[in-house]
């Protein structure tokens, strides 16, 4: 029987190696090593500002996932594109630079600034992000790649989801969000606001607020303001308090699933890690000189760990399928009703903006 055991386990080994591990990505080699970055923190003894809002849309994933020890990498990667927008929004809220951050399923209309990214790679070794913040009037502050790769520090203690191995990431990008905020005046700021208000009004009721914007290749230009006792206007912003408060609650969402998943989603990373960098070094192992114990005790490692993260996977799996499924009743306040929605939060969120629409137009006539 242990003989057995060891066939079936050299045959893993093998089958892993066969089947070519996430390290045998081409664009590896090509990236720079990353660098330890740390959190640049917003100082209170900085003249006082506008805060301008962000928001954080839940991440898109590269469509070819390649090759991947994982039968089902594709589930995972559900998980990661609603866990690691929340690890971004908490960089930020520590930076103390914006006023509310929140994760939404869609790009934010409420928004002044709004971060969409795609994960590119992402295997508890390295993790890739293509990132884009636009604001409200349309103007790129951020496109690029971000890139980090852990080590064996990073995983030298149990892991915890409230420690990420890629923290550095997630600082570089707080990083040059706020570079590109301290670019803007006062001036820039409060503009940014009014743009951002009447882009919302406009989405509302176009035909009413649209006058007051233009746009010249996707960037919007403040062209005046309504009135400030415009009834119209009033309604609008009052509309507009009701969104904050919807948005507020869609966050907690993600809060919640980020508390229920990331203890199993740390373990999963960190088995995988474990799996990836047994294998690198099992294949250093010379052929030729046989299965020595040293090598007998990697292929056994790798074994139990495979196991290991096959079942934090299938956890990972079952907690993600059961969030798609039913996501809880968002209750809301909207001009004094109380709604509740109900189903996936990309569907509350579609709701949510018909009935806006439906309000404004039976309360104005527009």
């Amino acid at each position: 029987m242990n003989k057995l055991h060891g066939f079936v386990v050299v045959l893993l080994v093998c089958f892993l190696g066969a089947c070519g591990t996430p390290r045998t990505d081409p664009e590896r080699s090509s990236l720079p090593e990353p660098a330890d970055v740390a959190l640049v923190v917003f100082q209170d003894t900085e003249a006082p500002l506008a805060r301008l809002n962000l928001s954080i849309a839940v991440f898109d994933v590269e469509t070819e996932i390649g090759n991947s020890i994982y039968s089902s990498k594709i589930q995972v990667s559900s998980v990661e594109r609603r866990y690691l927008p929340f690890r971004l929004k908490e960089t930020l809220d520590r930076a103390g630079f914006w006023g509310a951050v929140r994760v939404m399923p869609q790009t934010d209309l409420n928004s002044e600034i709004n971060v969409t990214a795609k994960i590119l790679f992402s295997d508890g070794v390295e993790l890739r992000l293509q990132v884009l913040a636009v604001d409200a009037a349309g103007r790129v502050w951020l496109d690029r790649m971000y890139h980090d790769v852990t080590s064996d520090l990073d995983y030298s203690t149990d892991p915890s989801y409230q420690i990420d191995p890629f923290q550095d990431l997630y600082n570089r990008i707080s990083n040059d969000l706020s570079n590109s905020l301290e670019t803007y005046t006062k001036l820039d700021r409060d503009l940014l606001l009014n743009i951002a208000m009447l882009k919302y009004a406009s989405e509302l009721s176009p035909e009413t607020f649209g006058r007051y914007l233009s746009e010249d290749k996707g960037e919007l230009t403040l062209k005046g303001l309504p009135s400030e006792d415009d009834p119209l206007f009033q309604r609008v912003q009052r509309i507009r308090e009701s969104e904050y408060l919807f948005a507020d609650s869609v966050d907690q969402h993600y809060e919640s699933l980020h508390k229920q998943i990331g203890p199993t989603y740390a373990w999963w990373r960190y088995y995988s890690y474990e799996l990836i960098e047994g294998n690198r070094k099992l294949t250093k192992v010379d052929a030729t000189r046989g299965a020595t114990k040293g090598s007998w005790y990697a292929m056994e490692r790798i074994y139990k760990t495979y196991k290991e993260s096959k079942m934090n996977e299938d956890a990972l799996r079952e907690l993600t399928n059961s969030f798609d499924r039913e996501t809880e009743p968002t209750v809301a306040d909207l001009a004094g009703r109380v709604i509740r929605l109900t189903g996936t939060l990309d569907r509350q969120y579609e709701e949510w903006r018909r009935l806006l629409r439906e309000l404004y137009r039976n309360e104005t006539g527009y």
